[in-house]
């Protein structure tokens, strides 16, 4: 039950924290990447120092919580279906994008973030 608890509260606060991003961007497509962007960032470098220092807690609170409630493929998808508004750019710009940002982020974490002692 802990664990569901743990996910579901990261998880309202990640999707609080998406909505209040949204307010800051005048069209949903630029609210979306950004979202998508900060969020594949933070789990990026959280997958690290999960690896290195996790206590499975906080690793359900950030990630598969907050993090999950950050991003949003559910609006990507549904954005991309918008042809005449470059649906299929929109969907391979969030796709190489958030990759682009886990080549770079990972390898930066893990020189950064020490191991354990």
């Amino acid at each position: 039950m802990k664990p569901l608890l743990l996910v579901s509260l990261g998880g309202i606060a990640g999707t609080l924290s998406r909505f209040g991003l949204g307010q800051f961007f005048p069209n949903d497509r630029q609210g979306t990447l950004a979202a998508n962007l900060i969020g594949v960032s933070i789990a990026s470098i959280l997958l690290v120092l999960m690896e290195r220092r996790g206590i499975t807690e906080l690793r359900l609170l950030l990630l598969p919580g907050f993090c999950a409630g950050l991003t949003t493929f559910s609006a990507v998808t549904a954005q991309s279906l918008e042809p005449k508004d470059g649906g299929i750019v929109f969907l391979l710009e969030n796709i190489s994008l958030s990759l682009i940002l886990v080549v770079l982020l990972v390898p930066f974490a893990r020189k950064v973030i020490p191991n354990r002692s």
